[in-house]
Formats: C-alpha cells, sequence, structure tokens
C-alpha cells in the first residue's frame, strides 16, 4: 500500500510538471547552462562538450531520473554560436525526450563586456508507458494497453550577458504550449506552460589561490511554485572546487568538481532532501563531466595559457 501511495504522489507531481512544461533541474547548473538558455551558445569561444546525469530521489520507486549531452561552438570570429542538447528524462510512467538546436548572436558591449541573443528550436517526444501502472480496477477500458507517444515542435529565446568575472541571462525556452499528454488520458488544470529562468553569477578572487563563485538561478511559472537555487563555491588552486547549493524548500547540496587537465572537468554533488519525501528517500545525487577542446596551435600550447571556464 505504502507503494501504491508514493506512485500515485510521485505520478501526481509529474503531471503538474508535464503541463507546467518545467523543465528538468540541475545543481550543476552552472555548467548547463545551454539546457536553459540558448544564448550561452558559442560562450566558451571554442567547442565544448558537457553531460550531466541525474538520479532523483534515491530508493523512491519511480523517481526521475535525467540524462543531458549538449555541445556548442562559436564561429564567425566569435560572433556566432551554435550549440546542441539532448535530454532524456523519466519520471514513472512518462518517459521525455527533449532534442534542441540553438543559435546565438554575439556582439561587444563596452570594453570588457559580451552581449549575446539566442533563439533554440526544440522537437519534443513525450511517451506514457501504461505497462508500468498497477490499476485497481483491472480491465479499466480507460487505461491504454500499449505505450503512447507523440511528438511536438518547440522553440525559445534568451539573452546572456558576460564578463571575466560574472554572467547574467534571462531566458524562456519553449513559448508554446505542449499537449503531449492530452489526448492520452490524462488531464489537468494549468494554462500557463511558460518558464521563464534568470540567472547571474560572479566570480571574487579571495587569495591568490582562492576564489569565491556565488550564482543563482530562479524560475518563474504561474502554476507552478517559485524556485531559487542558490549556490556557492570555492575554488582552490584553479584545480578543486567544492561548495553548496540551496534550492528553496527542497534541498541543500553539496557539489565536488575537479579540474582533471586544462580541457576536462569532472564533478559530483549530492542533495540532501528538506522536504516530506526525506522520510523516503536518502536524496539525489548528479554526475557531472565536460571537456573544452583547445584550438591553440601545438606551439603555443607550451606557455602558461589555459582554457579554464568559471561558468
Amino acid at each position: 500500500m505504502k507503494k501504491i501511495i508514493l506512485f500515485s504522489l510521485l505520478l501526481s507531481g509529474s503531471l503538474v510538471a508535464c503541463f507546467a512544461q518545467h523543465d528538468v533541474q540541475y545543481t550543476n547548473y552552472n555548467f548547463s547552462k545551454l539546457a536553459y538558455n540558448p544564448a550561452y551558445a558559442g560562450s566558451s569561444g571554442v567547442p565544448s562538450f558537457s553531460a550531466i546525469y541525474r538520479n532523483q530521489w534515491l530508493n523512491l520507486e519511480g523517481a526521475p531520473s535525467t540524462v543531458n549531452a549538449n555541445f556548442h561552438t562559436s564561429f564567425y570570429e566569435n560572433k556566432c554560436g551554435v550549440g546542441l542538447s539532448i535530454t532524456a528524462d523519466k519520471i514513472g510512467m512518462l518517459q521525455n525526450t527533449y532534442v534542441d538546436l540553438s543559435y546565438a548572436y554575439r556582439f561587444k558591449t563596452g570594453e570588457h563586456g559580451t552581449m549575446s541573443l539566442g533563439v533554440n528550436g526544440r522537437l519534443e517526444h513525450g511517451k506514457v508507458d501504461w505497462s508500468l501502472a498497477n490499476p485497481l480496477d483491472l480491465g479499466d477500458e480507460t487505461i491504454p494497453s500499449v505505450e503512447a507517444g507523440r511528438y511536438k515542435p518547440n522553440f525559445g529565446f534568451g539573452a546572456y550577458f558576460e564578463r571575466s568575472n560574472l554572467y547574467l541571462g534571462i531566458s524562456v525556452p519553449q513559448l508554446i504550449n505542449s499537449t503531449l499528454y492530452r489526448t492520452e488520458n490524462i488531464t489537468g488544470t494549468g494554462t500557463d506552460y511558460r518558464t521563464s529562468y534568470l540567472m547571474f553569477g560572479y566570480l571574487m578572487p579571495l587569495t591568490k589561490d582562492v576564489k569565491f563563485q556565488p550564482g543563482v538561478l530562479l524560475s518563474f511559472n504561474k502554476e507552478v511554485p517559485f524556485e531559487a537555487d542558490i549556490t556557492a563555491n570555492f575554488i582552490f588552486l584553479n584545480t578543486f572546487w567544492i561548495g553548496g547549493n540551496y534550492r528553496l524548500g527542497d534541498s541543500f547540496d553539496a557539489i565536488v568538481q575537479y579540474q582533471i587537465t586544462n580541457e576536462l572537468r569532472a564533478g559530483l554533488s549530492f542533495d540532501f532532501t528538506m522536504s516530506d519525501l526525506n522520510k523516503f528517500t536518502n536524496g539525489s545525487i548528479e554526475f557531472m563531466v565536460s571537456y573544452t577542446f583547445d584550438k591553440r596551435p601545438l606551439e603555443r600550447k607550451a606557455e602558461n595559457i589555459n582554457n579554464l571556464r568559471y561558468f
């Protein structure tokens, strides 16, 4: 009975997320900004790849699991950027896949700043695996006996400003009301499917070998509670990152990252759940890896110059 109750609560929460078109969340959002803002494409100045795997609410059957992989690069003398992001998200009986293609135009603002304006086109695929259902009344004709799936297009836009020590972005990655699940006997009352994101980060040197990096990600949608991630990282010797994140009303998160080489970085985070779900789960875990390709000529790679990216 406990599993049925938990599954029902989980499913009802997942449906709210579907109707609000609320994108998946990442504790390492600071290193997956292309999933939130298309204007971030090309901001590294060199080809960049990153991937995240998130397993939410460990030990809770049917809990969300998410995989995201993205690649972006600049071209035309860093004036333009293009990116590709692929997300596979599963929660309970619902399986969602998003493929985003982003384009950004970049231009200088002042002596040190760069402004990017971006758009993204998205193909969404939603599928309900009814074989995972455990109906109380066998033979209920309202429950399909086979998997159902639909494809829908979407698009969004964003703006992103950056300097060497800060960034500021605003975006709405989904503008079209999607109806992926409405013909599959799933109904809801949500009417506003658009989620807006505001992100900000800053880099503050504390000593020669220690830097402090605070950041925040805010999301706004009338159909779901206000969400805020507030992050603080300490960076030691440009190699070891340790910090934490507070997700409003949901969790405290521990973050660790290691810069293996100038190009390769790996990270791990763990979310300590504060909500009532902490009675049933040990928390959430997330793995992150990123690689920034170094395009400098071989003779310059011996110089004391690196490709480290703080944002």
